[in-house]
């Protein structure tokens, strides 16, 4: 019972008077309700208690459907009691004892309809109050679920990074013999995977875009000079450990074109262009091209240095595939990324000069 009287209160009765359509024939029914009443009682009831079941008309139906409608139970409420059941023959004598009676029964009414206005005004605001409260609570509890979710993925994220410096470290050192060079080569491999985690970081480990992740990585290599790095594709995010990879293969042709390709003289170029096609598992498969053009003729390297391991090898599941052309180099990158950690945006070019 009193969880009816509760569900009642807090869930019913505060829909109803937000609803006029509804609200305003209930409080014309109540008040019919009551004048039914008035008039069954009244063999039993004195003409001194004309407005008896009219107050409780009024008490009822600005309870249940609001103020207005109690308003209007107290207009219908007054000349009813007035016409019937008030001293004469309809509205007339009008006697001192039919004004006071009349009078009391406006004031009481309406200081019923303003007690119980005051009243129901509270009880709302206490309810949206506790809705508000349980919002934040709930949000709490997501804010806290999630601080979670990237406090393991961050632990998840640092035992990788630590795995790739130390490999990285262990690698530079095998293929560097001078530590001037070690130390500069070592540093520009981090450089690139911090500007790419850092650009992970901030969508929450979601990933990276394509286009800022490029940027990022190549602002420190290209050379001065007009229109020495152009870049096109659409708008991209590429999960975590995928644009840490990505980082660290453009950091390695960037650094080759600046040693011996495109970027060595002052008028070769490099061209960057990316797409992502739809398959038919709704994974997307990832296609980048880089392309120097201007620069010096170039061959294969004679042999096999850590930045040729990490250009081949060092992009997850993907196909790499290197030309030496007398133009310049060009590389070929194909890897399948699954839906579940990639997305695609409104395509737009993205252009750098």
């Amino acid at each position: 019972m009193v969880q009816l009287v509760d569900n009642l209160i807090e869930r019913v009765f505060p829909r109803l008077r937000r609803k006029p359509q509804y609200a305003y024939p209930l409080g014309l029914a109540i008040f019919a309700v009551a004048a039914l009443a008035r008039l069954g009682l009244s063999q039993w009831l004195q003409d001194n208690t004309p407005f008896l079941t009219f107050f409780i008309a009024v008490l009822l139906a600005s309870l249940i459907a609001g103020t207005g409608p109690g308003l209007l139970v107290v207009v219908a409420s007054f000349f009813a009691g007035w016409y019937f059941y008030l001293p004469g023959p309809g509205w007339l004598p009008i006697t001192n004892a039919t004004v006071v009676a009349l009078v009391s029964f406006s004031l009481l009414s309406l200081l019923i309809v303003a007690v119980v206005h005051i009243l129901n005004s509270k009880v709302e605001g206490l309810l949206n109050e506790r809705s508000r409260n349980e919002a934040l609570l709930q949000d709490s509890a997501l804010g806290e679920m999630q601080l979670e979710q990237l406090n393991v993925e961050l632990r998840h994220r640092l035992k990788n990074t630590f795995a790739v410096i130390a490999g990285l470290v262990g690698q530079s050192a095998r293929y560097t013999r001078d530590i001037d060079q070690f130390a500069a080569a070592l540093a520009g491999r981090l450089s690139a995977m911090g500007n790419a985690m850092d650009l992970v970081a901030t969508r929450n480990f979601l990933g990276a875009p394509l286009s800022e992740l490029i940027s990022e990585t190549m602002k420190p290599l290209v050379p001065p000079g007009s229109a020495r790095f152009v870049m096109r594709g659409p708008e991209t995010i590429v999960p975590g450990d995928v644009a840490s990879a990505l980082a660290l293969t453009l950091h390695e042709l960037g650094t080759n074109a600046i040693k011996y390709g495109a970027w060595s003289n002052d008028r070769g170029r490099v061209t960057v262009t990316w797409t992502l096609t739809r398959l038919d598992n709704d994974d997307g498969q990832f296609e980048l091209l880089w392309s120097e053009r201007g620069g010096p003729t170039v061959s294969a390297p004679e042999r096999r240095g850590l930045g040729t391991t990490l250009i081949d090898s060092g992009f997850p599941t993907a196909q790499v595939e290197r030309q030496f052309n007398e133009d310049g180099v060009q590389c070929r990158l194909v890897a399948v990324l699954k839906q579940a950690t990639t997305r695609r945006t409104r395509g737009r070019a993205s252009s750098l000069h």
